[in-house]
């Protein structure tokens, strides 16, 4: 009950019981392991399915009981591998035919009425993007919160290596059933990230034998694998969204480092004609509000389209509600993007600004050495509890280059996606470019709005000495307030939430060879280096100084 109120869940409706270690039987004789929750009055009550990696108990256990509580029959599953379950993990690649073997065995039990939801977030959502399409009309809804359809993306974000979240994502699974995650988290909370000493050791690939204590497969495989390799493609669902018909609620947050993908998810699903909406919040991947705001958006999801109990109306099935940072309010949209927004760009001049007219053209260069590299210091990461922050040590670098708006005069809404185009050129094809759009304070305080990253390799025209690049940052819902300025940051990485390139080649995440790299940006013609972003229509950009 303590927790309801914390979650500010609705009232508990029903009793139910539950049935420990209820073994599933896949279609190779292996045996999954579940806990099923049925009510003590069965009568015909829809089912909701999860499937987790990360056991049965604590919060993962909460949240079945949620549901249970609340009137649903609840199945939650070990996935194979964990806690129990037969088999070996193998992230992502098995939870397909795991996934759809689990569903045909509820299907067999005389307790299910026809009506089965799904409902997970990070992780538990990727094992239901893996078994939607298939399930076709015998899924009547789906609840998703922080995950995304194609994590294959995720992991080699902007074509690197997502080194930081990866390797603490590595370390849970690897010691969470033969350690204490509460004790784990204050010893973290007091003596700071355990694992930071190994993010700088090379090769990259190698790291898994000392973090975690012994080779693991996986790990290698991610660290070691090209982004552009078929064998990822059993794990990237987006090709099987156009088959999902059954409604879709989403929820995630500005500061989640999947809410760029999902919003992708969000925007096919509505291209298809699939009924989907999707919540916003100011939230990080695993925080406390995002958890509460998931439960309750499925609890109703799953009363309208499983129970019938609560009226279909149209703003309650298709519609973008998100949180608009500064004024901390909700608004709600039809689309995403918004369709009354406009298209606003600004030019980086060779001077330093970001200018909407008397562009100086000209070079600006730095040198990005993998020997000492550009810090991330904030952003949307698994590991980072606090999201967005304080970003103004990286203009004091002299490997980040700096382009400064003018204070504004009126308060600016910044809604919708980021582009940043940038013409350069480079001592070696092999570099990574790194931008952050950042709202700068009277005092100096420079917090991250949102940022963008790419690997890039040999130029497919190697006669060219300049190469276009267009780098998409996460959506933004943003106001920057009167007398604050916009500032843009370039650099050539962000260490170590994104794997150091080396500078010498395809293979340098196998290598310890590092060699600097000079980047050089084109400061031309307004198409040459720019922003550019959307912005309400009722508050224009304040005209540069």
């Amino acid at each position: 009950m303590l927790l309801d109120r914390l979650l500010k869940l609705p009232p508990r409706t029903s009793r139910a019981v539950r049935h420990r270690d209820v073994r599933m039987t896949m279609r190779d004789g292996v045996s999954l392991l579940g806990d099923v929750y049925l009510p003590a009055e069965p009568s015909g009550q829809p089912t909701v399915l999860l499937r987790s990696p990360y056991g049965r108990g604590s919060v993962f256990g909460l949240m079945a009981q949620t549901f249970a509580n609340r009137g649903y029959a609840t199945v939650i599953q070990s996935c194979r591998g964990t806690f129990g379950s037969e088999g070996r993990f193998h992230p992502f690649f098995q939870e397909s035919a795991d996934g759809i073997d689990t569903v045909a065995w509820i299907e067999n039990q005389p307790w299910f009425a026809g009506r089965l939801g799904l409902y997970g977030g990070s992780y538990m959502g990727q094992v239901q993007w893996a078994i939607a399409a298939e399930l076709g009309d015998r899924l009547s809804a789906m609840a998703m919160s922080v995950t995304t359809s194609d994590f294959q993306e995720a992991i080699h974000d902007g074509g690197g290596f997502r080194l930081q979240d990866l390797l603490v994502w590595a370390h849970l699974l690897e010691y969470q059933e033969r350690s204490h995650r509460l004790r784990n988290a204050i010893r973290e909370r007091l003596f700071g990230d355990p694992l930071k000493r190994y993010y700088a050791q090379l090769p990259v690939h190698t790291i898994d034998v000392d973090a975690l204590g012994r080779r693991v497969d996986f790990w290698r495989d991610w660290a070691t694998g090209n982004p552009q390799d078929q064998r990822w493609a059993p794990i990237r669902f987006t090709s099987t969204i156009d088959r999902i018909k059954t409604p879709v609620s989403m929820v995630t947050g500005w500061s989640d480092f999947l809410f760029a993908y999902q919003m992708r998810d969000f925007q096919a699903l509505r291209v298809n004609g699939c009924t989907a909406r999707i919540t916003v919040g100011q939230w990080t991947h695993s925080s406390i509000g995002m958890i509460g705001e998931s439960l309750r958006d499925a609890l109703e999801w799953f009363d309208i389209h499983l129970k019938g109990e609560r009226p279909a109306r149209a703003k309650d099935l298709d519609r973008v509600k998100f949180w608009l940072n500064g004024p901390n309010n909700w608004r709600e949209a039809d689309a995403w993007p918004p369709t009354d927004t406009k298209a606003t760009q600004l030019a980086l001049s060779a001077d330093g600004r970001l200018a909407d007219d008397h562009i100086k053209t000209g070079l600006r260069s730095f040198t990005y050495n993998p020997t000492d590299p550009t810090p991330s210091l904030a952003g949307p990461m698994l590991a980072n509890r606090n999201g967005r922050g304080d970003v103004r040590a990286l203009c004091a670098r002299n490997d980040v280059l700096s382009f400064d708006g003018p204070a504004l005069e009126q308060a600016l809404d910044l809604i919708g996606d980021v582009c940043v185009t940038l013409t350069t050129s480079s001592s070696s094809p092999h570099h990574d470019l790194f931008v952050c759009l950042c709202d700068v304070d009277p005092r100096g305080r420079t917090i991250n709005i949102t940022d963008a990253y790419v690997r890039l390799r040999p130029s497919p025209s190697p006669d060219a000495s300049f190469r276009t690049t267009v780098l998409k940052g996460s959506p933004v819902a943003w106001q920057v307030p009167r007398g604050h300025r916009l500032r843009l940051l370039v650099s050539g990485g962000a260490f170590p939430r994104f794997a150091r390139n080396l500078g010498v080649g395809e293979n340098d995440r196998s290598e310890v060879v590092m060699t600097p790299v000079e980047i050089t940006l084109r400061c031309a013609e307004r198409n040459a280096c720019f922003l550019s972003f959307s912005t309400s229509p009722a508050i224009a950009p304040a005209a540069t100084g």
